[in-house]
């Protein structure tokens, strides 16, 4: 990714200009299921002219060619009312396809390769009391091959070759959350809505629904969350509702678990006391359960176990974090390193 020179140039520059703010360059090294092993930066600058927000430049790659740049900016409280936001990505990343399942079987085991450039814009409104409503808007070009065995050979799927996607949403969140990046306190509810549009090759409907109560005693922080992503319509199939991973069940690869509902509950504790060299560490235990399934019958399915522990590292006074997870589960385990608290 060569991001050295651009991120020391920049350094100097918002340096000799005097631009405020935080800037935050983090090399990282991570491996898991998914990638294998890679690597790449984040450079942050953290409220940038000193006002609430940040821009992010990520780059990374791992040894199966994956690789991904994004950039993205958000400019919070803007005339104190007001939240803007703006992503681009573009990327080439081969993954694992299972089907719909709790989990697939073993035998369903395909692979494609998905390359996918795209941006979204965001804008949210700040009401009182913690409350927040907003809008979004994505477009995103997907070109996919794929592997014609397993799964992809037992069906098609919607999105099998790629398009175009352009979809619409809004949200409503509630944060009362003392620092919604490392909390300590509060309570976070988010509820989403994302539709396609018809410019778009894709007519689907997506609902999110997101949960989570922060509690601390002493130097210790517990957090309990609760999270349920249900679609319909034609989802293209890398939207399906998924865990496994990031969405979350961390030791369970390739967002194993798939279907028109996916829902999880999962707990973390994170003691607050560590101090090494000046930098703050936060070591963390985790443990989750999730399922997958149809909108009839999902509340049937049999819950899957994950679990681990992890340590995370404050930045910016807590306003970024750096994390690292070692996950486990009955399919699967890694290391995963990311930026950013899981709960």
């Amino acid at each position: 990714m060569r991001l050295v020179l651009p991120i020391a140039f920049l350094s100097a520059s918002l340096s000799y200009a005097d631009l405020g703010g935080k800037l935050l360059p983090i090399p990282v090294a991570f491996t898991s299921p998914e990638t294998g092993p890679g690597g790449g930066a984040k450079l942050r600058w953290q409220d940038p002219l000193d006002k609430p927000g940040f821009a992010d430049l990520t780059g990374y790659l791992t040894v199966r060619s994956q690789w991904n740049v994004d950039a993205e900016i958000l400019r919070d409280s803007l005339f104190g009312l007001w939240r803007l936001g703006a992503t681009a990505e573009v990327g080439e990343f081969p993954a694992k396809w299972y089907g719909l399942g709790n989990p697939p079987p073993d035998e369903m085991e395909s692979e494609y390769t998905p390359r996918y450039l795209g941006a979204e814009f965001s804008v949210g409104r700040w009401l009182p009391a913690g409350w927040r409503v907003g809008g979004r808007f994505q477009a995103e070009q997907w070109q996919i091959q794929a592997q014609d065995r397993g799964a992809f050979h037992a069906a098609t799927w919607t999105g099998q070759k790629g398009g175009l996607e352009a979809n619409a949403g809004m949200e409503l969140v509630f944060e009362g959350r003392d620092l919604p990046t490392n909390p300590t306190e509060g309570l976070y509810a988010k509820s989403a809505v994302t539709v396609g549009l018809p410019i778009g090759d894709f007519l689907w409907q997506n609902l999110v629904l997101d949960l989570s109560m922060t509690k601390s005693a002493g130097s210790f922080t517990g957090v309990v969350r609760l999270r349920h992503d249900e679609a319909w319509g034609g989802v293209p199939f890398w939207r399906v509702p998924s865990l496994g991973h990031k969405r979350y069940l961390r030791g369970l690869p390739d967002r194993r678990l798939r279907g028109e509902v996916a829902e999880c509950i999962g707990s973390e504790a994170r003691w607050n006391g560590l101090e090494v060299a000046g930098f703050a560490l936060q070591p963390a235990l985790f443990a989750e359960l999730g399922r997958s399934g149809g909108h009839a019958d999902v509340w049937q399915e049999e819950m899957n176990p994950a679990a681990g522990g992890g340590l995370r590292v404050p930045l910016a006074g807590g306003k970024a974090v750096l994390r690292a997870d070692y996950g486990w589960s009955f399919y699967g385990s890694g290391l995963y390193v990311d930026f950013g608290q899981a709960f």
